[in-house]
């Protein structure tokens, strides 16, 4: 890591992370053949943490003070940084080899690119995190991108006044969201970049999380929370769409993109009313599978009293 000048800023912004922000720290100080600084918020904790954190001296850049929550953090960190980039790594999370930062940096290199975004690692590597179309057909499906493995230029940050407060789980979606609004290119690279941790706030609140991801889409989508709600279930969970809904897909008015995107996913019209009585039985029961699956996996992230997958 060199001090002057970083290209990359690595932020990353805590509070009582005591037993993850070392191996989070040590993940970003070993990335190699970038010019990159490490700066740390941490938000007032109140268990060992903040001694954790000094125990690497000037190898990173600390501050501390108070915050509203997460995303505040992040727009308070924002101005400290001193890169052209800017990546967030969550307190629990870590780069998941020396060269990950390198893999999105490269790709930087083209003048038209503003933001990079790579793949995250889930239950120990099990699950793979694809970064989605980077085009307003994500108003769509949900979340663009994992927020660890998203490169962007800090001047963007600057120019739409970082994450949105009022949105306490996914103010990153909300502005990943604006960025595309906003016409800016973005560039998908196919390597794993992070380790994406569950157990924290977004996964132990994730009914929470998925009504205020609904309600950012309804807005980009200008439409009721319903209708967002099953474009959701449609195009990124995989469910049959209904015939009300379809109609009422076609009656709005999207974008060109959108239209595009939508035919090639959805071939053809395809109604729930219309498929045939034994796939109605096979989609039921696979997505009653799918939701208890779910429930379990998230009931068990909300009673582990650490941040441990």
């Amino acid at each position: 890591m060199q001090n002057k000048k970083p290209l990359v800023s690595i932020i990353t912004v805590v509070r009582n992370a005591e037993d993850t922000i070392v191996r989070t720290i040590r993940s970003a100080l070993i990335q190699k053949n970038v010019n990159f600084e490490v700066l740390v918020w941490d938000g007032l904790s109140s268990d060992h943490t903040v001694d954790k954190i000094k125990t690497f001296g000037d190898q990173i850049r600390f501050f501390s003070g108070k915050d509203t929550g997460v995303y505040d953090a992040m727009n308070r960190a924002l101005p400290l940084a001193n890169g052209k980039w800017i990546l967030f790594l969550n307190a629990d999370d870590y780069f998941l080899h020396p060269l990950a930062l390198e893999k999105l940096v490269l790709s930087t290199l083209d003048p038209k690119v503003d933001y990079v975004c790579g793949e995250a690692k889930m239950f120990f590597g099990l699950k793979r995190w694809k970064p989605k179309t980077l085009t307003d057909f994500d108003f769509l499906i949900g979340n663009p991108s994992n927020h660890q493995a998203y490169l962007c230029k800090k001047e963007i940050y600057t120019k739409l006044k970082g994450f949105n407060t009022d949105y306490r789980y996914s103010a990153d979606v909300d502005f990943m969201f604006r960025v595309i609004q906003k016409g800016y290119i973005g560039k998908k690279i196919q390597d794993s970049i992070v380790h994406y941790s569950l157990g924290g706030l977004s996964t132990k609140n994730v009914g929470k999380g998925v009504s205020e991801l609904e309600s950012i889409m309804a807005h980009f989508l200008h439409s009721d929370l319903e209708f967002a709600r099953e474009a959701r279930l449609v195009f990124h969970e995989g469910k049959l769409p209904r015939e009300t809904f379809l109609e009422k897909l076609i009656s709005m008015k999207l974008s060109d993109s959108q239209w595009k995107m939508i035919i090639l996913f959805l071939g053809k019209k395809v109604s729930y009313e219309s498929t045939s009585g034994l796939m109605k039985i096979f989609y039921y029961y696979k997505s009653i599978g799918i939701k208890m699956f779910k429930r379990i996996v998230f009931l068990i992230l909300s009673l582990l009293p650490k941040r441990v997958l």
